[in-house]
């Protein structure tokens, strides 16, 4: 694809197809069936029918190759070529139409023949469902870099950037017990808190021209004593950079523990989508951080605070830089 795509999924988008949880790995290039498709990057190829094998318990995410078969896998949604450069990382391309590989590709594959960057690696299969609000055919590339450490890395910062203008919404913010999923509430809108307890938010991002819905690139968030002084007691801080995902190997790895799958509240329960659309992105902002990695026992202790009233601020921004903020207030009764 030699023009800028629209991207219908971006790499640290909460996925879950079948109820398994999981993060995508990767960004969707959307374009109609039959748009050529050119590696931008040169290396060994590698040509690959695959499936996914996908459960929840156990939880499990895991790609099952075999050697492309030339002419016998015409009808497969499922063809893959990767490339491998010199320094070790590998280009996935998934979703090509296995009729339109060419044979200088083929000749090459899984033979240390390195192609050169530009060369044409087939075509967009045609794909069968949609991802809404978009009700054509959801045809796309899907595009997975994998360094050499093996951690996953953010296509979208290794392509040309697209314009974009839109910026996150941060629809709603909840307190609730660790890793529990009924929030807590009080009066005048504040939640009276105690003990261990997560932060929630209600996030989605688009991109101008685009009606696909992700999670924000950077995720960041703060906290203040709502006293006299206003007392920073947590500075604004990363929680999310997504140039990377913090995992190697099965994409389950703290799907749960950066993302929820679902809040309840006095008035019903809000649920992630990260399916058929239109998605909705539910995201913890208390199991970790760059510096500290993700665990699902991280929480906010708030016994360590005065009770008292205090403010957590939030700021989402996507890769271009506009930047959604909103505070949430609440109260600490520990009694003490």
């Amino acid at each position: 694809m030699r023009v800028p795509p629209v991207i219908g999924a971006q790499f640290h988008d909460f996925q879950n197809y079948s109820k398994v949880p999981y993060l995508h790995g990767g960004t969707d290039l959307r374009a109609p069936a039959g748009t050529p498709v050119f590696t931008p990057v040169a290396g060994t190829v590698t040509l690959s029918s695959y499936r996914i094998e996908a459960s929840r318990s156990p939880l499990r995410f895991a790609y099952v190759r075999t050697p492309f078969r030339p002419g016998r896998e015409n009808t497969s949604k499922y063809i893959e070529a990767s490339i491998t450069t010199t320094d070790g990382t590998v280009w996935y391309f998934r979703h090509l139409d296995a009729a339109s590989i060419p044979a200088g590709v083929i000749d090459k594959a899984g033979r240390g023949i390195p192609l050169e960057a530009g060369e044409q690696l087939g075509t967009v299969v045609a794909w069968s469902e949609a991802v809404l609000p978009v009700t054509d055919k959801y045809d796309h590339v899907h595009l997975e870099i994998v360094g050499p450490d093996g951690m996953y890395r953010n296509p979208a910062c290794l392509l040309e950037s697209v314009p974009d203008r839109d910026t996150p919404v941060i629809h709603e913010i909840w307190a609730v017990p660790n890793e529990e999923t009924t929030a807590f509430d009080g009066p005048d809108s504040r939640p009276v808190v105690s003990g261990d307890i997560d932060f929630v938010i209600g996030v989605t991002d688009t991109i101008t021209g685009s009606p696909y819905r992700h999670s924000p690139y950077l995720v960041r968030a703060g906290l203040r004593r709502l006293n006299d002084t206003g007392t920073i007691l947590i500075p604004m801080a990363d929680v999310y950079r997504f140039d990377t995902l913090p995992i190697r190997g099965d994409r389950t790895q703290l799907a749960t523990v950066i993302y929820r799958e679902s809040v309840k509240t006095a008035s019903g329960e809000t649920l992630a989508n990260g399916s058929g659309g239109p998605r909705y992105f539910l995201m913890t902002l208390t199991n970790g951080n760059p510096a500290l990695g993700y665990k699902p026992e991280y929480s906010l202790r708030t016994r360590d605070l005065p009770d008292g009233a205090y403010a957590l601020d939030v700021e989402v921004a996507d890769l271009a830089g506009n930047t959604a903020r909103k505070t949430f207030e609440f109260l600490i009764r520990n009694g003490r």
